[in-house]
Formats: structure tokens, sequence, C-alpha cells
């Protein structure tokens, strides 16, 4: 028989009793599961196909709140909205499907298939002449290029960022123009099941906060340091973004964004002179997307 909310939420209490947190932690989670109890209730009145039985699942279930929350007017979910997801990813009290009947794994074999050609990025992104410049099945390793480890995830598919996540698949590629003036990495990771795939969201949402608000170095061997200038961590329709600005080069910026569908992990930059800010945006929606077909 399923646990009620009452009875998982108690449960819940006592174990972050044991750990050690605030009344303050405790009160923040507790209040963090009744709203998502209420956003059960109407999601299920609603007819989505959500139900109203609650289990302890794992955290696939939180993309499904998260896409659901009102972000998008705002500009991103704000910092409480954060909180609220991450507290519930802790505490693993998640609907087990947002419809009805989860759809298997996709293949590693079909992973090329999911990247975006030149002619959907120079769509995506709004210009002309990106190519292909490199593709490969391993993942990135600019860690010496980033010493600020808290930092890395600011280029997309980096080893260090994925260590102990349980990933068993990529495909990343490079494309550019041939001025280097929009400049695209997009990588599709692919981990055993969507809950791992969850998760290492989860874990992203948590992590890439030690990066918010404050630079880091881009390091080359012979060259000046490349300054960046990370701006707020933000979670859009299920999609988690940043944007960094390079210091002393007025419009350059990176964007980043990193989004999961089914039990593939989205990881995409653009770096350009004044990207438009749907940019990043439309090539994960657009991954997404070719990931639900298969």
């Amino acid at each position: 028989m399923p646990e009620s909310l009452k009875s998982l939420r108690g449960s819940f209490n006592r174990s972050l009793r044991v750990e050690g947190k605030a009344d303050r932690t405790l009160v923040l989670y507790g209040q963090s599961i009744t709203y998502f109890s209420a956003w059960l209730v109407t999601a299920s009145d609603n007819g989505s196909g959500v139900t109203r039985t609650v289990v302890v699942f794992g955290a696939a279930g939180a993309l499904c709140y998260i896409s659901d929350l009102p972000s998008r007017e705002s500009g991103g979910m704000n910092m409480r909205q954060l909180t609220v997801v991450l507290a519930l990813a802790s505490a693993c009290i998640f609907v087990a499907s947002c419809s009805r009947g989860a759809p298997p794994p996709v293949a590693t074999d079909v992973l090329d298939r999911l990247l975006l050609s030149p002619a959907e990025i120079n769509t995506a992104i709004g210009t002309t002449g990106i190519q292909v410049n490199g593709t490969s099945a391993v993942m990135s390793d600019n860690s010496a290029n980033i010493p600020d480890k808290d930092c890395r995830f600011n280029l997309s598919a980096q080893a260090s960022v994925y260590d102990g996540s349980g990933w068993i698949a990529t495909r990343n590629q490079y494309l550019s123009d041939s001025s280097y003036s929009h400049e695209v990495w997009q990588a599709v990771v692919s981990f055993p099941s969507a809950n791992d795939a969850a998760r290492f969201f989860s874990a992203s949402a948590q992590r890439w906060q030690a990066c918010s608000m404050r630079q880091f170095h881009f390091i080359n061997p012979g060259q000046p340091d490349k300054v960046w200038t990370v701006g707020p961590i933000a979670i859009t329709n299920g999609t988690l973004s940043t944007t960094a600005t390079l210091v002393g080069r007025s419009g350059v910026a990176d964007q980043r964004a990193l989004a999961v569908s089914n039990n593939v992990a989205i990881d995409v930059t653009v770096l350009a002179d004044n990207p438009a800010h749907a940019a990043v945006f439309n090539i994960v929606d657009q991954v997404a997307a070719k990931v639900a077909k298969q």
C-alpha cells in the first residue's frame, strides 16, 4: 500500500532531525511538500494524467513539477522556487510519472540522430554559415583551463562535471561560422534510466549555484587569462541555464543550458556576440523534441 503524504512527511522530518537539520530547514522542507501536494491535486483535476498517489521514487518527477511552475513569465525560477524543488529532490517524494506510461530509455546507438543539423542550428540561433567542426563520442576535459572546479560546468560535456553520475554514452559536437562570431557546442549524454538523468539534473541545479554571480578564469598557457562573469542560475520550463559575459569584451556572452528528456541529458553552449536570449533554449527544445520521438 502506498504511504500517505502525511506519513511520508513525518518520516522525512524525523530523518532530518537525526541529521541535525535546523528547525527552519524542517519548516521550509515541510512547506515544499505541502506546495507539491497542492500541485498534485491540481494536476490530477486538470486531466494531465498525473496520479495523486505519492511514492518514494527518486528525482524524475521533479521535472514534471518544475515544468508546471509559472517561471517563464518571470524570466526563470526564483530562488524560493528553486529551493522548494531541491528540497523535494532531497526528500525523494515525487509522482512516479507525469504521463500515462513512461517510454523506454533511448538507446545509445541513436544519439547521433538527436543532434541538430547545421541548418537547424542556424535557425535556432538566428544566423547563417554554421558548419560542423568536430564530433566526439568522449567527454571533453578542460579542467586545466578552468582550475576553479565549481565553474567547469560553463563548458558542455566536461568529464569532471559528469564524473560519478553514471552516464554511459555521449555525442558531442562543435559548430561555428567562418568568423567564429557564433560558436555552438551541443551534447547529448545517455544514462541508464530517466531517473538517473533526472538525478544528475537535480545535482547540477545545486552545483551550478557555487559559480553564480561571480567570476572565473579561463587559462591558456602563453596567453592572458580570459575572465568570465557568471550571471544568476535559473530553471525555466525545466531547463537549467545561466549566461557568462567576457570581461573587457562588450557583448560577448556564453549561454549555458542543461535539460533532460527521458534518459538523455541535453547539454548546450552558445558563444556569440550579443546572442539572442532564446538561442540556447531553442537548441535544447529542439533536441528534446527529437528525444521524445525515439
